[in-house]
């Protein structure tokens, strides 16, 4: 890749996942670049429209341009088209947070959302990226990746290495979502938020490309719902699984 455009991407990028404005000398300390380099590429942005400088600051931070050119990319996303109201049915149905998750290994980013009347507002928002083995999203997915491509993915996302859980219990964890075909996270990536998931599968497509997640607080989904909840997460995505022209026979339970 060209070196400025590769300089560039990376500098937006930056500034995009900070919370914060953004200074050129501290993100030129943070990236290890040529101060001059980053101000020329801060400059080039802002005239492109990409960046603008905070009023009353030397700091920069991303516009709205952005997200005008990140909803083109979902409006024109064929999935999330002909899930989504199938999203809104789950949402209505469990009264949960429904999601479609998009694997993207070795991650998963979170592609749309309904809120459901009992489902937890302060959630994930669409465009979020996570780890896989750390969500049920992920995992539902990760079991039924083959062998190869699932150490793979644990390697690049450091599951192996995670000291939150050994890596012999993700395994277990991935067996059992095979064997029920819906994956269960407890308070994963919010505290007292419960998920189920369940993958997903478009035409011609051996490897699940995303699943379908319920999720709420532990007070509205406990335990005690889960195999219920469970049944109609497998329910929803496979429809999902017929609008994307895929096909959800029980065979991908025996997936090594």
């Amino acid at each position: 890749m060209n070196t400025s455009l590769s300089r560039s991407l990376l500098i937006l990028e930056a500034v995009i996942e900070s919370e914060q404005p953004r200074g050129i000398s501290e993100l030129a300390r943070e990236l290890d670049m040529d101060k001059s380099a980053v101000q020329r590429t801060f400059q080039a942005l802002t005239s492109a429209g990409y960046l603008e400088k905070v009023v009353g600051s030397a700091k920069y931070r991303a516009t709205l341009r952005i997200w005008e050119l990140g909803a083109k990319v979902i409006s024109q996303h064929e999935a999330a088209r002909l899930v989504h109201p199938i999203l809104r049915y789950a949402a209505q149905t469990s009264g949960l947070t429904a999601y479609l998750a998009w694997a993207i290994p070795p991650s998963i980013v979170y592609l749309d959302k309904v809120e459901g009347e009992k489902g937890r507002t302060n959630s994930s928002q669409p465009g979020r990226r996570v780890p896989m083995h750390r969500t049920a999203a992920g995992r539902a997915i990760l079991a039924f990746l083959n062998d190869v491509d699932t150490e793979s993915v644990l390697r690049e996302a450091g599951a192996t290495a995670d000291s939150n859980e050994a890596p012999t219990a993700i395994r277990d964890d991935l067996a059992l979502i095979r064997e029920r075909l819906y994956a269960i996270t407890r308070s994963g990536s919010f505290a007292q938020v419960n998920s189920i998931a369940a993958p997903v599968w478009s035409a011609h497509q051996q490897a699940p490309v995303g699943s379908i997640v319920l999720t709420s607080d532990a007070a509205t989904l406990p335990e005690e719902d889960f195999d219920r909840i469970g049944g109609l997460a497998v329910s929803i995505a496979e429809q999902a699984t017929r609008a994307l022209g895929g096909s959800y026979p029980s065979m991908h339970a025996d997936n090594p």
